[in-house]
C-alpha cells in the first residue's frame, strides 16, 4: 500500500469539461476546486468571501466591472476580495485550482476521476 495519492493536475485538468468545476477534496465549509479555463464569453460573478486561483498551467487573465485587469501564468495566484465582480477575460486559458468557500451551494461541482 502507498501512503501518497498523486495527480497530474494539469492532465487532468486539461481532459474537464471545460468551465465546469471539478472537486479535489472537501476542507470543512470549503472544496479544492479544479477548472479548465478556455477562451470565450465569461459573465460577470461575485463572491461573499475572498477567491483565491492557483493558475497551474497556461495564462489565467480576469477583469473586472471597470475594466481592471489581472493577468498570471503558471505558479502565480490571484487573490479576489469578497464583493469584487470579475470574470475570466475572453483570452483566458488555464487550468486553475480555486479554493471555494460553502460547498453546498455548488450543484454542478464533479468529483475527480483520478
Amino acid at each position: 500500500m502507498t501512503a501518497f495519492i498523486l495527480h497530474d493536475l494539469v492532465r487532468q485538468g486539461r481532459g474537464n469539461v471545460p468551465d465546469q468545476d471539478c472537486l479535489l477534496a472537501s476542507i470543512g465549509c470549503s472544496s479544492l476546486l479544479l477548472i479548465n479555463i478556455v477562451p470565450g464569453d465569461y459573465a460577470f460573478e461575485t463572491h461573499a468571501h475572498s477567491e483565491y486561483l492557483f493558475c497551474m498551467d497556461g495564462e489565467l487573465a480576469l477583469e473586472d466591472e471597470s475594466g481592471r485587469t489581472a493577468c498570471v501564468s503558471r505558479g502565480g495566484m490571484i487573490e479576489i476580495p469578497p464583493g469584487l465582480r470579475h470574470r475570466f477575460s475572453a483570452q483566458a486559458n488555464a487550468v486553475i485550482v480555486t479554493v471555494a468557500q460553502q460547498a453546498a451551494n455548488l450543484p454542478d461541482t464533479q468529483p475527480l476521476q483520478s
